[in-house]
């Protein structure tokens, strides 16, 4: 007689085996997909009812074997859908989940006690209603089609079908007609924009930079723009109201047309305010880790009258914020060109003789700091509108008499092409600094949005058709000319529905814009002499910033780092200690560790845990490229029986692992553990996840049961601990990683699905053979790209989502059971 928990019985793959202790009915789950059904009585359906959420609790227990990864699935209606899988979670006193309500009426339950075979027994099965969702705004009809669902069974084949496809055409029909209405966009931007208030992200958004660059000092110089205009000051409370800021301007910022990037909001620095020397600090932190080598800031002087002078006299005075900078004069009166009337002169210039003496005069002390950035030994200064002077001649001349009495010696001096200024020269400038979006008139696609109101009168550009008009442009500029380059520009902010915005721009169409900048200026500028400038580090009313935001994360200044990494001196497979590592490399084991060692300040950290492995496993390490030659000696020192090699900084780990893995078969491995420096900036416990996911492997016995389970199993292919078990269906695993999923896939023949499983955090155990698929595949047909500091769906993520996949196609399994 059984005892299984009222309304419980075995389904597929579930047979009764006998009864167990205190008289409990012990069950055997066999290989396939083991599954037990709960069924509810008519009053459990009915106290069920309009619930927000079942809980559900058991207690079930192994009796030989393992339980992995028990998962539950729940039939609101439409089946045992994956939408509706939860994974159970062990508690103090058995098991449970929580089912948020998918309809007003639970059907039914579906236990998967294991995804292995094994013994078990399940008692004390409870199903708790938690929440109220009200009367069921269906009325009659729908809850009689409700009430018919059970007898039905669950919609499967052909039924089901046949019902999600004419509610899909239903969604379709109703958003037809909301897009003919005018409230497609509406809708379509009004879901983003509640999207992204949950914490939705870009695809390309980019953890913190943990390894800041470190550039020969004859590299180009990247130098940044900088506004002083994000703290309260007396003129801003009387012009625009009290405590205005540009920060008033970016957060009641709206989108002006479907798929417009707004508001633009910060993350790391926040809402900052530049009175304070921490802000300041943490923006040098950043733009150093970035490789930026300069800020210029905007300096604002009215006929003696300094305005935003306030972060700008902090640097000064404070030698500890020790980063380079230079001025740039915004030599042009200060209006109500924000909103429209430029006619209203706010605060007025008057250029005079004097009043270049004076400005200079206040300029030089800056100059005179030792942290002013100098080119070729000279001050560097830049005047942001040269036209609207008296005399420009006279006034670059005048500035160089002055300096050198002042023994700051030659001058330096640029310009902008603000307003479309080309003739520097003549004008007495030793550079003309090109200042996007100015002058900008190709890639307009105003006409192929879809305005969000009626009164938009702003233009659009194609930020991409942008970026391949200005490198164009740079095959004909002349030696002094200085590229500029924006990460995106957008002034809706400061004028909503009149503004100009750069849409489609993103991290990776910037990189190829400063790449080809820099290489310009390497090619016609002297080295240590050659200059980018960018617009800008923080014009976040302008939409033109490097600073990190909730969307793209730190994915420009990313960005920025991975153009100057062309700059940086690269090591090689062929440097003497490489080579000493590679040739004195001896195979003394069947298995191997395949290490990809990214951060240098790990190195003891491995090298002490897996000294209690030497005996059993050799080692192969790859380090990035970028490494110095002390970091080299270092680790060649911690890991003398090592195999070393070097690795280009594109795919993260898994492209370092998969030319390691070709190697380790080369030379007759059969098993391996892949390991890498994991340090998940991004995520507030991301060094303790490394030691979880390495002890998880090689901790304790973990290897001695690794390496029994391969020798036992012939067909056994990777293997990992359940803790990093996770499955393609789970919840925004593939949000951005579906088009590099289905590309792989087509390449290797694979064929996923959402049940596939894989190790979160892509440390394992495998059988060489078994990632055959993917070590036989070249570089180039994989197609990983540049490393932009993304957290999610880049090529190394997708590999890491089919690493099941790819060893079922090799005709071997995947278990998560160490």
């Amino acid at each position: 007689m059984s005892s299984l928990p009222s309304g419980l019985k075995p389904g597929r793959d579930v047979t009764i085996r006998g009864a167990g202790a205190q008289g409990r009915t012990i069950l055997a789950a066999a290989g396939g997909d083991p599954q037990m059904l709960w069924t509810p009585t008519r009053a459990e359906r009915a106290g069920l009812k309009a619930a927000k959420a079942v809980r559900i609790d058991l207690k079930l227990e192994a009796v030989e074997g393992q339980l992995v990864g028990p998962a539950l699935y729940a039939d609101w209606g439409d089946g045992f859908s994956e939408d509706s899988y939860t994974r159970l979670k062990a508690g103090p006193d058995g098991w449970f989940a929580s089912l948020p309500a998918r309809s007003w009426q639970l059907n039914a339950v579906r236990l998967d006690p294991s995804e292995g075979e094994c013994a078990f027994t399940v008692s004390d099965f409870k199903v708790t209603r938690i929440g109220d969702l009200g009367a069921d705004p269906r009325g009659l009809k729908g809850a009689v089609i409700q009430a018919l669902k059970p007898a039905l069974g669950p919609l499967g084949k052909p039924v089901g079908a046949v019902w999600r496809r004419g509610r899909a055409m239903l969604q379709r029909s109703r958003g037809t007609r909301a897009v003919a209405g005018d409230a497609g966009p509406i809708r379509a931007t009004y879901e983003h924009a509640i999207a992204v208030s949950k914490n939705l992200r870009s695809p390309h958004f980019a953890a913190p930079i943990a390894a800041p660059i470190v550039l020969p000092a004859d590299a180009p110089k990247v130098v940044a723009f900088y506004l002083p205009q994000f703290h309260p000051f007396p003129e801003n409370d009387l012009w625009w109201g009290k405590g205005f800021t540009e920060w008033t301007n970016v957060s009641k910022a709206q989108p002006q047309f479907l798929g417009h990037y707004q508001p633009r909001l910060p993350a790391d620095l926040g809402f900052y305010d530049l009175r304070q020397r921490e802000v300041i600090a943490q923006q040098i932190d950043l733009a150093r880790g970035a490789g930026v080598s300069a800020f210029c800031f905007h300096y604002y002087w009215f006929a003696g009258k300094r305005l935003l002078e306030r972060p700008i006299e902090l640097v000064l005075a404070d030698p500890t914020l020790d980063f380079p900078f230079a001025l740039c004069w915004a030599n042009e009166n200060w209006t109500r060109r924000w909103d429209g009337d430029e006619s209203d002169v706010l605060m007025g210039q008057d250029h005079s003789p004097e009043d270049d003496r004076a400005v200079f005069e206040d300029m030089a002390r800056y100059i005179r700091d030792p942290r002013y950035l100098k080119i070729g030994g000279k001050p560097v200064l830049v005047l942001y509108r040269p036209e609207i002077l008296p005399g420009p001649k006279a006034t670059t001349d005048r500035w160089r008499a002055q300096a050198r009495a002042m023994g700051l010696g030659e001058l330096h001096l640029l310009c902008t092409t603000a307003f479309g200024f080309q003739d520097y020269a003549s004008h007495g400038f030793d550079g003309l600094i090109d200042f996007p979006p100015h002058a900008i008139v190709e890639g307009e696609i105003t006409r192929s949005v879809t305005p969000l109101h009626a009164n938009f009168t702003g233009k659009v550009y194609d930020y991409p058709s942008v970026v391949q008009h200005k490198l164009d442009e740079l095959e004909a500029a002349p030696a002094a000319f200085v590229p500029g380059v924006m990460p995106g520009w957008d002034n809706q902010a400061r004028k909503p529905w009149s503004g100009h915005a750069f849409h489609n721009a993103d991290p990776e169409s910037y990189l190829t814009w400063l790449s080809g900048a820099l290489k310009h200026v390497e090619a016609k500028h002297p080295k240590g002499e050659a200059m980018v400038f960018v617009n800008a580090w923080n014009e976040w009313g302008e939409g033109a910033y490097l600073e990190p935001d909730r969307w793209f994360g730190h994915g420009y200044l990313h960005a920025t780092r991975t153009a100057l990494g062309a700059y940086v001196p690269r090591l090689a497979d062929a440097h003497p200690l490489v080579a000493q590592a590679q040739g004195a490399f001896q195979k003394r084991a069947d298995a191997v560790v395949l290490l990809h060692l990214f951060y240098p300040e790990l190195i003891d950290w491995f090298a002490q845990r897996l000294a209690a492995t030497a005996g059993g496993l050799d080692v192969m390490i790859t380090v990035p490229e970028s490494w110095n030659e002390a970091d080299l000696a270092r680790v060649r020192t911690a890991f003398p029986s090592a195999h070393l090699a070097i690795a280009q900084n594109r795919g993260r780990d898994i492209r370092p692992f998969v030319e390691t893995l070709r190697r380790a078969r080369a030379l007759g491995y059969s098993v391996f553990c892949k390991l890498h420096s994991k340090r998940s900036p991004h995520r507030a416990k991301g060094d303790q996840w490394r030691a979880e996911l390495f002890d998880g492997l090689l901790g304790g016995e973990a290897a001695g049961l690794a390496l029994r389970a391969f020798a036992q199993d012939p067909k056994l292919g990777l293997l990992a601990s359940s803790e990093a078990r996770m499955r393609i269906g789970d919840p925004d695993v593939m949000a951005n990683n579906g088009a590099a999923v289905e590309r792989l896939s087509a390449r290797m023949g694979l064929k996923p699905s959402p049940e596939t499983p894989f190790a979160a955090g892509s440390m394992f155990w495998g059988r060489t053979e078994a990632f055959a698929p993917l070590s036989d595949l070249a570089d180039a047909e994989i197609g990983f790209e540049p490393e932009l500091g993304r957290v999610d769906g880049t090529t190394a993520h997708a590999i890491e989502r089919l690493t099941a996949a790819i060893v079922a196609r090799a005709g071997y399994r995947a278990s998560f059971e160490l």
